[in-house]
């Protein structure tokens, strides 16, 4: 794995830890403690918590629905002391419900943020054993989690860009991170957005199908400050050739304007800053220098051989625990096969394995087994080795 650290960036290669302790916590074993999830906290507690941040203004919230009805807002007595509504087109009539959504959150907009303990540090340790060719994404992780844990501060992490071909994991580890931190992941898929406007910060009332933004959205239904949010495929982020997208996206990646990021649908202010960006590309050249230099660039190469085979298992075991324990876990033999596949790829041929087995009353699985998923795959035609782990007699007919 190598990594891009932003431009101008003075400081030595990421990859160093700066404190021997971090690499001695990495290395200990985690306790048998869960990690707490995040929906786990009641609101009193939200409301009380010594660290919690409003992430929309619940105050601005109250005025936008007065000026939208032209008159005092009496909230929970509105039924008894306010004078009937306006009558609203369909967008504000949306608008309306979506403030008042937000006038009625029992929190205020407030919500908790992330602060290190042990038990995250533990959880991600194990996350780095899982993930394979992503250790020095997570020991980025484990090194602001224990700076949290140290000082008393909420959690930061820098925006991270996940560089790789597809079917390399990134979408999988991203979300064992979000796991292991025991918070929420909103997971946006870039390539099938249309409206980077739309994606961010929504689009006024005058729009044709205006609503609110989906990453303001998800900070109001959510219930931290400090979501893992996914850009899956950043790279292929499109939309009319007359908007600009990453200028919009840039928007989020800057901690200044992220404090206060003006919702055009409801026109109320969220803050952001909390938010753990992780976005996922295949090709670097295709982003702007400027959204490039807000991001902390890990290249992520392929698993090969043993790495691979270990993601093989990885894969086969989560299968196994899916299918509650009733079938065996593959032999090295057959994941050595297997393993010929992308690590997305590898899930599917599994599963279609084991029912090939199971139609013949078979726990294990067997080659022919994987050869028959291949087969039922690929439409007839045998699949080839992508370059992850070639079998031996292959590599000899080639001259490797």
């Amino acid at each position: 794995m190598t990594i891009r650290r932003r431009r101008g960036s003075p400081e030595c290669n990421i990859t160093e830890m700066a404190d021997d302790k971090v690499l001695a916590v990495a290395a200990q074993d985690p306790p048998s403690a869960p990690v707490l999830p995040a929906e786990s906290l009641i609101p009193e507690a939200v409301v009380n918590a010594p660290h919690s941040v409003r992430v929309y203004d619940h105050g601005v919230a109250l005025r936008q629905i007065e000026l939208l009805i032209g008159r005092q807002w009496h909230g929970d007595r509105e039924e008894y002391l306010g004078s009937p509504l306006p009558s609203f087109s369909e967008s504000d009539q949306l608008r309306f419900d979506r403030l008042v959504a937000l006038y009625h959150d029992p929190q205020e907009g407030r919500r908790p943020q992330l602060l290190g303990t042990d038990g995250m540090v533990a959880a991600l340790t194990q996350t780095r054993r899982l993930c394979p060719g992503f250790e020095a994404v997570i020991d980025l992780v484990i090194r602001a989690t224990i700076l949290s844990l140290r000082t008393g501060t909420p959690l930061f992490v820098p925006p991270i860009l996940l560089l790789g071909p597809p079917g390399t994991g990134k979408t999988h580890a991203s979300q064992l991170i979000a796991r292991a931190l025991g918070t929420e992941i909103h997971a946006i898929s870039c390539a099938t957005n249309s409206d980077a406007q739309a994606l961010v910060v929504g689009h006024p009332t005058s729009w044709k199908s205006a609503r609110m933004g989906q990453l303001t959205e998800a900070m109001a239904m959510g219930s931290t400050a400090q979501p893992v949010v996914l850009l899956d495929e950043v790279d292929k982020l499109s939309t009319h050739f007359s908007e600009k997208p990453y200028h919009t996206l840039l928007t989020v990646l800057e901690g200044e304007t992220s404090r206060a990021l003006m919702d055009e649908f409801v026109r109320v202010p969220f803050d952001l800053s909390g938010v753990v960006f992780v976005a996922t590309a295949n090709d670097v050249d295709a982003l702007p220098d400027f959204i490039i230099d807000r991001l902390t660039v890990f290249t992520i190469a392929p698993p090969r051989d043993e790495a691979l085979l270990a993601v093989a298992g990885l894969i086969a075991a989560n299968i196994v625990a899916e299918l509650r324990g009733c079938v065996a876990m593959p032999t090295q033999d057959v994941l050595r096969r297997a393993a010929r596949h992308n690590p997305r790829r590898l899930g599917k041929l599994l599963r279609l394995a084991f029912g090939f087995a199971a139609t013949e009353a078979r726990d294990a699985l067997t080659i022919a087994d994987i050869v028959a998923a291949e087969t039922l795959v690929a439409g007839a035609v045998q699949a080839r080795p992508i370059g992850f782990l070639a079998a031996r007699g292959e590599r000899d007919r080639a001259g490797q």
